[in-house]
């Protein structure tokens, strides 16, 4: 939980920085400079990594579900009074 919100504000920053500029502006075909380039690279990378860091922290947060599950499932089990004594 801890790193979903540490990922959340580290996303929030980012989109703050930028000012939503890349979600909202179509790329145009005029030249443009190296450091504009360069900038646009990093920008696309940096979606690309959020993306990537979402997922994995749903996969995280999938498998911890499961495993609580199965853990709560197994427990009401052995707290279950009308179950048959072994």
């Amino acid at each position: 939980m801890r790193l979903l919100i540490w990922h959340m504000k580290k996303i929030l920053k980012f989109l703050k920085m930028i000012q939503l500029d890349h979600f909202n502006s179509k790329e145009s075909n005029e030249l443009k400079s190296i450091d504009e380039l360069k900038a646009l690279r990093i920008r696309k990378q940096r979606i690309e990594n959020d993306k990537k860091a979402r997922k994995y922290i749903l996969d995280i947060n999938q498998r911890y579900r499961v495993m609580t599950d199965k853990k709560s499932k197994h427990l009401f089990k052995k707290m279950n009074p009308f179950r048959k004594a072994a």
